[in-house]
């Protein structure tokens, strides 16, 4: 069922529910007076969704009654709360507050409702798709309007690349960097030397120089090959151990940039929506192309599209 656009400022939470962390906003006559994030995202709370939904509204001191509740990200995917289908690229974000489906599961909150996600199809069968990152992009079209326009990255657990016209998704490229640095770090043969503890005066420079490596190699080798270098690199003695898991990390943000140095061309100014840190690496990355990259802060980019969708969106 489609959400009928509205102007209500009453009790209002936006949820960002992700696969593994879960963010949450609590709005009330349009004023943000609430802001909470955990661990709940998918894999820790299915399929208890709606009492994991209860325990979160009640850390807000507030009951479902009389409460829109807007959802965007994994908790609308196939083994989410409620499947909802993907919006072709073709249609405008600014079609999302239009869009919203009404969550229909046993227990769930009458205002409880779910964005839906975008799906790309480009020549040859390529195919790629996105929850949540669409709601972030839908909120830089707030706060941009008609500058809007151009390339956006959004890391994460996988990565986002998106090329924006018209408030309309026309490419997309999605990468596991994030996914492959955390079981890299985790589990297999750089496990070790990547959970060795960082230490001495110096360790952020010598971080940010193993960085760079890992940048450089990535630019000249596959990618296994470039990432196995860190081992090589660390039992011969050309790179300290508490320095492999930034080398790591630049060989796979550098493997990012490198593959899309042509698509980029010379595009001049990449957004990226994300932290200051994580910003500055790619800031890095996107040095060695000659480009040069636009942080916009996570929490600003989300409450802009919260905004929006509490002025448009269901009551």
């Amino acid at each position: 069922m489609a959400a009928a656009a509205s102007t209500s400022t009453h009790n209002w939470v936006g949820i960002d529910w992700g696969t593994t962390h879960r963010r949450a906003w609590r709005f009330a006559a349009g004023e943000l007076i609430g802001r909470t994030e955990d661990a709940q995202g998918l894999t820790a709370c299915a399929p208890h969704f709606a009492r994991s939904l209860d325990d979160l509204l009640r850390a807000f001191d507030v009951g479902a009654e009389q409460m829109t509740i807007v959802m965007s990200g994994m908790v609308g995917s196939a083994s989410g709360w409620q499947q909802v289908p993907y919006l072709d690229a073709n249609t405008p974000l600014y079609d999302l507050p239009r869009r919203l489906e009404r969550v229909v599961q046993p227990d769930a909150p009458a205002g409880a409702w779910i964005v839906p996600g975008v799906c790309w199809r480009g020549e040859q069968g390529a195919v790629d798709v996105m929850r949540g990152e669409e709601t972030q992009l839908f909120g830089a079209l707030r706060l941009f309007g008609a500058r809007s326009d151009g390339w956006y990255l959004l890391p994460g657990t996988h990565s986002k690349w998106v090329h924006l016209r018209d408030g309309r998704v026309q490419w997309m490229r999605t990468y596991l960097s994030g996914e492959l640095f955390a079981l890299l770090r985790e589990r297999g043969t750089l496990s070790t030397i990547m959970r060795s503890d960082q230490s001495g005066a110096d360790s952020s420079a010598r971080e940010q120089a193993a960085f760079e490596s890992g940048c450089a190699v990535a630019t000249d080798a596959a990618l296994s090959h470039a990432l196995f270098a860190a081992r090589a690199r660390v039992v011969t003695g050309g790179l300290a151990p508490e320095s492999s898991a930034a080398f790591v990390s630049g060989v796979l943000l550098g493997a990012e940039w490198h593959d899309m140095a042509n698509k980029l061309g010379d595009a001049g100014v990449v957004r990226l929506i994300g932290d200051a840190t994580l910003g500055a690496h790619h800031a890095r990355c996107a040095a060695r192309l000659g480009l040069v990259t636009e942080v916009l802060d996570s929490e600003t980019v989300q409450r802009a599209a919260w905004a929006q969708l509490r002025e448009q969106g269901p009551r």
